[in-house]
Order: C-alpha cells, then sequence, then structure tokens
C-alpha cells in the first residue's frame, strides 16, 4: 500500500527501543512501498545509529523536527508516558500518528489524544498490533457469525519472570510500568475486542517496592453478561494460551496472546445435567471397562479429526506491518479511524485498567 499520490509512503519513528526496532524491521521487508523517513530519539547518538542502519532518508533529528519533517506518518514508540505530547506533537503538525501501546498512561490522558485528533481532523490509531493480524481479525468474524453460539467467556494471560532492575522502565512509575499496563492490555485489548464493552471490574494486584503493580489479576462481567478472567505479571511465567468460551464450542488461541499462531476448535454438544440416568448404565459408565472404553473413543476421535478443527491466518514478516498497513489504507481512503481500534476503544481499554488500579492500590506490597 503506497501513498495516494503513487510514490512510497514515507514513516518517521520516534523513539529507538526494541519495539522501533521490529517496527523498522518490517518496514524494510514491505519493500519499495514505504521509506524510512526520519528517526528521532532523546539520545541523538542513538537516533543516527538507528537511521544508519535503516537506511532514514532525512537521517537522525529531535523529536519536534521529526514531526515537522517530509513523512506522511509518525509512529511513536517511546516510553508510555510520552505518548500524550509526542502524539500531539505529530496531531499538531496534521500528521496521522500510530501510537505504540498503550495510547496513553491513562484514560483522561487518551481522552485528550482523541480530542485533539477529533478537532484537526488528523489520523489517530493505537498500535495494538495484535487486533490487526490475520488471526485475531479472523476469530471476529467468526465469533459474529456464530462459531461459539452465545459467547460466555474468554481466559487470557501475559507472564513474564523479569528481574526488578533500578531505571528499567517496566518497573518505574514515573514511566508509568505496571504489568497490567503493558502486559496485561494485550488479553484486556482482546478481551474487550472479541466479547464488547466491559461494565464492571474487579481486580488484585500486587505491588512492588518501586510502587508499580508486579502481578494483577482482572474479572470483567461483559455487557453481554459474559466474563473474562485476565492475568499479568513481570515476576512469574505463565503458560501461554488464549481461550474464548462459548455455549456450542471452545476456541484456543495458541501461542502468545500477543501474536497468535493458529486456533483450535473443540465443538461442544450439551448435555442434559438433569439426573435419572439408568443406575445400571451409570455403574457401566464409572467401571474400569467403561472408563477405559470412553478414553478410547475419544482418542479415535481425535484422530479421526472430528473433535478439532483449525484455525490458520499466518502474520506477514514479524507481524508489525499489518497494523501499519491499516493505517496507510486508512489515510489513502481519508480515514481519521480505524474500525479495529478506534479511539474510544483504546480509551474504554485504558478505563478498564483504571477501574483495576483502583482496586489493587487497596492491596499489600511485595
Amino acid at each position: 500500500m503506497t501513498h495516494p499520490s503513487g510514490r512510497s509512503f514515507r514513516w518517521a519513528i520516534l523513539g529507538t527501543g526494541s519495539v522501533a526496532r521490529k517496527f523498522a524491521r518490517d518496514l524494510q521487508a514491505m519493500g519499495s512501498a514505504v521509506t524510512l523517513q526520519t528517526v528521532a530519539s532523546r539520545s541523538l547518538e542513538n537516533a543516527r545509529r538507528f537511521a544508519a542502519e535503516f537506511g532514514a532518508v532525512e537521517g537522525a533529528c529531535d523529536y519536534e523536527t521529526a514531526a515537522r519533517s517530509e513523512c506522511d506518518a509518525l509512529y511513536i514508540a517511546t516510553p508510555a508516558a510520552l505518548h500524550e505530547p509526542h502524539a500531539r506533537l505529530g496531531i499538531a503538525a496534521g500528521k496521522p500518528v500510530l501510537v505504540e501501546k498503550p495510547l496513553a498512561p491513562d484514560a483522561a490522558s487518551a481522552r485528550r489524544i482523541a480530542a485533539a485528533a477529533a478537532e484537526a481532523g488528523v489520523f489517530c490509531m493505537e498500535a495494538m498490533w495484535t487486533r490487526f493480524q490475520p488471526l485475531p481479525t479472523r476469530v471476529r468474524d467468526e465469533l459474529a457469525a456464530g462459531l461459539l453460539g452465545e459467547l460466555r467467556g474468554f481466559d487470557g494471560q501475559f507472564m513474564i519472570a523479569n528481574r526488578p532492575e533500578p531505571g528499567v522502565s517496566l518497573f518505574d512509575p514515573d514511566q508509568a510500568g505496571g504489568a497490567l499496563l503493558h502486559r496485561g492490555i494485550y488479553p484486556v485489548s482482546l478481551a474487550h475486542f472479541f466479547l464488547g464493552p466491559v461494565a464492571e471490574v474487579q481486580a488484585f494486584g500486587r505491588l512492588g517496592e518501586t510502587g508499580v503493580d508486579e502481578d494483577s489479576v482482572v474479572l470483567l462481567r461483559h455487557a453481554s453478561g459474559a466474563l473474562s478472567t485476565l492475568r499479568a505479571s513481570l515476576r512469574s511465567n505463565g503458560r501461554p494460551g488464549t481461550r474464548i468460551y462459548g455455549t456450542t464450542g471452545t476456541l484456543e488461541l495458541e501461542g502468545p496472546v500477543w501474536r497468535p499462531t493458529r486456533a483450535r476448535l473443540y465443538r461442544t454438544t450439551p448435555g442434559s445435567a438433569a439426573p435419572g440416568a439408568p443406575r445400571r448404565l451409570e455403574a457401566l459408565r464409572e467401571s474400569r471397562m467403561g472408563l477405559r472404553l470412553s478414553g478410547a473413543l475419544g482418542q479415535l476421535k481425535r484422530l479421526a479429526g472430528r473433535s478439532v478443527t483449525t484455525l490458520h491466518a499466518p502474520f506477514e514478516g514479524n507481524g508489525y506491518r499489518h497494523e501499519a498497513q491499516a493505517l496507510m489504507q486508512a489515510v489513502a481512503a481519508g480515514e481519521t479511524v480505524e474500525p479495529r481500534m478506534t479511539p474510544q476503544d483504546s480509551i474504554a481499554v485504558l478505563e478498564i485498567i483504571d477501574a483495576a488500579a483502583a482496586d489493587w492500590t487497596k492491596g499489600p506490597r511485595a
């Protein structure tokens, strides 16, 4: 997807951390359709190295200069505490902005970004890359078509054990660190994406010595009545895997929550919960022979492929290009929002996180 004029679409990147590098690497893989125009960082030396490595046309500069450069859009990958001022720099310059998740440290800041973009008529979107990858998009379409019947629940987690080193942004409250804002935001956003608006939030969190939540557990009641259970951690590991529950099946997304690789559908045939099965049949089912027979039949079904259906929709490159393409397509169409991740969606997700934070501040410190 090139610029509407037919030339290469020009990107400016603000920030030179690991996420910015991944984004730049996928831009490179997109070939002549895109150009890295310039790179900005609080350290000009870091920006120069980044610009040289990825071939930025205008080289390195400061943030204000990047917003005024000959770019077509800004990708903002600076620390979360700087997202609002940097997004508003781009908006004031009339440049579409793709702001790395979270859009802002809290919902109030996100509302200010959204209001500025709406007033200026400028495209603005949170770079929640998971929503733009092919598999989650397909899953949402399949759910809307009734794949699982009535949706009843969602489970998701993002847990990785890290040392709480001084100055690391994840553990720094001044840089808007914390498990839920940086890791839990993925399952929170997907729960909102798949199951819709949230009516009630309950949460527990464990605060570390630096003051950020190092572990958090969140329970959501959606407006539909469905329930979501979410977990995030900076200090412990968890098994990857995300599950969506419905009345006619369970869908398990394999791989990490931020970049699932495929989904498996396990069909459900609702049975009667009423008592009254013949006692002889009940005794047979619970006998050693009956249990062995039941296990063998289940294995035969799995081998025959009748109980499991696989959904496969692989991402391209390293997965970052899909959000870039979404912005470029929207800009080409003259749109200021993208329906898969509107500013209002970002605000709703941050309202959930704000509500959770209000609960966990009552809890004990580590």
